[in-house]
Parts: structure tokens; C-alpha cells; sequence
């Protein structure tokens, strides 16, 4: 089975990064190719819970990749990426918390890596 993971590296909004992520994570699991997704960088902000972007009239990405599993990938936060922001793991949605050696090691075991910047 080929086997891919998407970096996550941008914020939630103000850009389409974040969201076209989610569209190509859920794409490439559908296709029913092993499929891991990584928050990293300013991307850990996806994963933090009580969003409400309403008022710049966008949808909650929060509820987006809370749902991942349910097509089939693995969601992992980047440890030392949320340590750096400030962001805890109390804060976030369910998802692994993998450091960088972890996070090499992913990205050794893929067939292709996807980042969305």
C-alpha cells in the first residue's frame, strides 16, 4: 500500500493553505492510500479548540480535522511547533503528539510528501 504524509505548515485563515490541506488529506485517504497528516509550524493553530471565525465569515477547520479519521487518515500535532507557540495539548483537538525525531521518521516511511505552506 503506498503511504503519504501532508504537512500542514500554515495558520488556520487569512490564507487557503490550511483548508486546501484538509481537501487533499481527506482526497488522498479516499483514494485508499495510508495517509498521515502533520500540524506543524503555524499549522498547530488548526488543531486548537473554541474557534469561532465567524466574523471574518470562514468555516471552522477545528470541526474539519477533528474528523480526519472518519476518512481513514491519522492526524499527529508537531510537539516541539506547538511548544513554541504557546499552544498545549489540553488546548487541542484529539490528534498525536509526535516530536521531530518521530516526525523524521514519518517522512522516511512515506512514498511522497505533500506540504501545504
Amino acid at each position: 500500500m503506498k503511504k503519504t504524509i501532508i504537512l500542514i505548515r500554515a495558520a488556520p485563515y487569512g490564507m487557503a493553505s490550511a483548508g486546501e490541506g484538509f481537501r487533499g488529506i481527506i482526497g488522498v485517504a479516499g483514494m485508499g492510500i495510508e495517509t498521515h497528516a502533520v500540524l506543524i509550524d503555524d499549522g498547530v493553530f488548526v488543531a486548537k479548540k473554541g474557534q469561532n471565525p465567524s466574523k471574518i465569515e470562514m468555516q471552522k477547520l477545528e470541526d474539519a480535522y477533528k474528523s480526519l479519521s472518519d476518512f481513514g487518515a491519522k492526524l499527529y500535532i508537531h510537539k516541539e511547533s506547538a511548544e513554541i507557540r504557546g499552544v498545549s495539548q489540553e488546548e487541542t483537538i484529539e490528534a498525536e503528539w509526535i516530536d521531530t525525531l518521530r516526525l523524521k521518521e514519518l517522512i522516511n516511511s512515506v512514498d511522497a510528501v505533500v506540504t501545504f505552506v
